[in-house]
């Protein structure tokens, strides 16, 4: 059978028609190279669809059957005439009939589902006027082979909405094998409010055999929320469900607010028998809002079982900014026993905007023993910003004897808010018991425009003897494309020392001011004076 295709395509030609490009639907037109007669006249019947004008479209698609028996859009032209027969308001009795001959002369059309789908409809409507004999239609479809057919006929019912459609897809749920069909149910289950839909959740969650249904049902009932569907899921908790599927009913649950939950979670998190268990209420805990929640967490945080469930409890207090949380988050930072706990603490220090928070990082800097979570509380200090975190940064990198801890008081130091002033960084460049705290200094002001960073980058050619050091200063002083770094270079370039000469005439030139074209022309007549040249 054709691919549904080529009736876009159609669409798009028959929109073309129906702009005025052709005069008239139905007017012959010029047989184009490589169409057939019936593709054309298809499309001039299927514009007047998209025109809604029923009676030409249901003559037009009935004279393409009659005039084309054997071509392929016979079975869209028969759809189609269907369609355009209740659109035109005959009664549903016949336009059921005409969609069911359809369906049983062309069941592998690309039009049959949409055909079932409208049958089901018509059939409702007709049983509800007093016409029962049709709801065996419904009934044909429950033992379908197809679960797509199924769900076309789950969906028009659900469009009725009456404690009839209702009970007809219950029904239908209760005699479904398929997962994928089940789902489907309890998602629309889900939308409803009756307490039929309510009763049939609940049922789900406790009887399915089949766990993914059941867990689709868990948190449907989540969703809805209510005493009804409380009692439930907790039902599920006190039942002897598979594990996994309680651990889902516990974040079910916190998806209904119920004042209750946090006095249960934290009765699990302490005292239920699989950790696994414990540490998903811990975990559960982190969706409830609250002072209770956040109290319980400070609990099952210093009395946990073990440590995934203490650490399970550190991570929901997260983004809760609770002050009195930090004496707790303090402790586990300085003891650094369990370094993975440690960074979670520190993360959850940094972002409190308590002076308290402050007081803990600097506490934790002069007591380290981790180097990465040192470094880590550098960048969280210089995050805060402020004169202390300036002067504490400072110090560190004048007086750490460890490289990449004095590298990166630098880089922190670097990075805070308004920056690090010259006279800091001079008396880095000066003072620092780390080398590496010097070349830090030079490659955070690398590649800055402008004078503020010249007097630090003369400074070390002035007084640094490490070659290297005074090497990164000349292209530092290039890079700040400054009239006030010439003389500095020009002097170098003047020198005896080949190596940085050359280095300053490419800095001088990377500047190319006409204060810096003028050193290297001095530099130039220097050297063409120069005996032997």
């Amino acid at each position: 059978m054709k691919n549904r295709t080529r009736i876009i395509i159609g669409a798009f030609l028959a929109l073309i028609l129906a702009a005025g490009l052709a005069q008239a639907a139905l007017v012959a037109v010029e047989d184009p190279a490589g169409q057939e007669k019936d593709a054309i006249a298809y499309k001039q019947a299927y514009a007047l669809v998209l025109e809604e004008k029923w009676s030409p479209a249901r003559t037009a698609m009935d004279d393409l059957v009659r005039q084309f028996p054997k071509s392929a859009w016979v079975d869209d032209a028969r759809f189609w005439s269907c369609y355009s027969q209740e659109k035109l308001g005959q009664s549903a009795e016949s336009v059921f009939k005409c969609y069911q001959k359809f369906v049983e002369g062309y069941p592998e059309s690309d039009w049959a589902d949409d055909a079932k789908s409208n049958m089901i409809r018509l059939a409702q409507g007709l049983a509800k006027a007093g016409k029962p004999e049709y709801q065996t239609i419904i009934e044909s479809y429950e033992d379908a082979a197809e679960d797509d057919i199924k769900m076309t006929a789950l969906y028009a019912l659900q469009d009725i909405g009456d404690d009839g459609a209702l009970k007809t897809i219950i029904g239908i749920y209760d005699k479904a094998s398929s997962s994928k069909l089940k789902s489907q149910i309890v998602f629309m289950l889900e939308g409803m409010e009756s307490p039929e839909a309510q009763a049939k959740l609940r049922d789900i969650t406790l009887r399915e055999p089949d766990m993914e249904v059941r867990r689709a049902a868990l948190f449907a009932l989540g969703s809805h929320g209510g005493p009804e569907s409380v009692k439930a899921l907790k039902d599920v908790l006190s039942s002897d469900a598979p594990a996994d599927l309680k651990r889902n009913a516990l974040f079910a649950l916190a998806d209904t607010d119920d004042p209750g939950l946090v006095a249960l979670y934290t009765q699990i998190a302490l005292t239920d028998a699989d950790p696994e268990m414990a540490r998903t209420a811990a975990f559960a805990l982190q969706d409830i809002e609250g002072q209770p929640a956040t109290e319980a967490l400070r609990r099952i945080l210093k009395e946990g079982k073990n440590r995934e469930i203490r650490q399970a409890a550190l991570f929901s207090l997260a983004d809760r900014d609770d002050v009195q949380s930090l004496p707790l988050l303090k402790e586990i930072l300085l003891n650094e026993s369990d370094t993975e706990m440690a960074r979670v603490a520190l993360f959850q220090i940094a972002e409190s905007e308590s002076p308290e928070a402050m007081a803990i990082l600097k506490q934790y800097l002069s007591a380290a023993k981790d180097g990465e979570l040192k470094r880590n509380a550098l960048m969280a200090i210089s995050g805060r910003g402020g004169a202390d975190a300036k002067d504490i940064l400072l110090q560190t990198a004048l007086t750490s004897a460890d490289d990449e801890t004095a590298q990166m008081a630098v880089f922190a130091l670097a990075e805070i808010e308004g920056g690090a002033d010259n006279d800091a960084l001079l008396k880095i460049m000066k003072s620092a018991k780390s080398p590496q705290a010097r070349r830090a200094v030079l490659m955070a002001i690398a590649g800055e425009e402008g004078r503020a960073s010249v007097g630090i980058l003369v400074e070390v050619l002035k007084s640094e003897s490490d070659p290297d050091l005074k090497q990164q200063a000349i292209f530092g002083l290039g890079e700040t494309k400054s009239d006030e770094a010439v003389a500095a270079l020009l002097e170098v370039a003047k020198g005896k020392d080949a190596r940085m000469a050359r280095s300053a005439v490419e800095a001088l030139g990377r500047i190319g001011t006409p204060k810096a074209k003028a050193a290297l022309l001095e530099i130039l007549e220097k050297k063409l004076e120069a005996p032997g040249l």
